[in-house]
């Protein structure tokens, strides 16, 4: 009886020295530090969604946010405003990097007079109205800012996607102006089919 006495204390000391991978160690208690933040309230700890974390049964989501407004319908819309903003420069972003993809495999001075303006093919995608998406979550932060994630399903998701592609196709879109030579839009369509 007596060794057990002296070995719990023992055991009990070491095991308040140790370090855990959920945060810090000291002697009396472990400090955790959590895996996602408010942004206005980066001394809260928030759901990961706030963070980006993809949500699952979504192609893809995107994460708004305003401060306070003078309204909640305000404070809401900004924070919509700003979550379909990132997501229609993620699909430009995706078209633009399709476009360098592209212009790295050309091969022949011919094909480089065709070298495409990345910026502008951004821009145009940028302006293009995404349409499908969703609210799916909104959360007031501690500090009365407002968090807004939209999404789309997959079915959503691919259709925004034929859209943006299929102004390639359009005789009149603004996009298609930075295609003169027919054989360089095809060989950019096949490579957008691939993906």
């Amino acid at each position: 009886m007596k060794k057990l006495a002296i070995v719990l204390p023992v055991l009990f000391g070491l095991g308040a020295c140790s370090s855990t991978s959920d945060g810090i160690s000291t002697k009396q208690e472990t400090l955790l530090t959590p895996d996602c933040v408010y942004q206005d309230a980066p001394e809260k700890s928030a759901p990961l969604w706030i963070c980006g974390v993809p949500v699952e049964g979504y192609a893809l989501t995107q994460v708004g946010f305003s401060e306070k407004k003078p309204s909640a319908s305000m404070t809401t819309s900004a924070a919509s405003a700003d979550a379909r903003a990132k997501m229609s420069s993620y699909f430009a972003t995706m078209v633009s990097d399709l476009f360098s993809q592209y212009q790295k495999s050309l091969e022949t001075e011919e094909a480089a007079k065709h070298i495409i303006d990345t910026d502008m093919v951004r821009e145009t995608v940028s302006s293009m109205t995404l349409f499908g998406t969703r609210t799916v979550r909104t959360m007031t932060s501690p500090s009365g800012g407002q968090y807004v994630l939209i999404a789309m399903d997959e079915a959503t998701y691919k259709a925004n996607q034929d859209k943006v592609f299929a102004a390639l196709k359009d005789e009149d879109a603004e996009i298609k102006q930075l295609f003169e030579n027919e054989q360089a839009r095809e060989r950019l369509m096949s490579m957008i089919k691939v993906q």
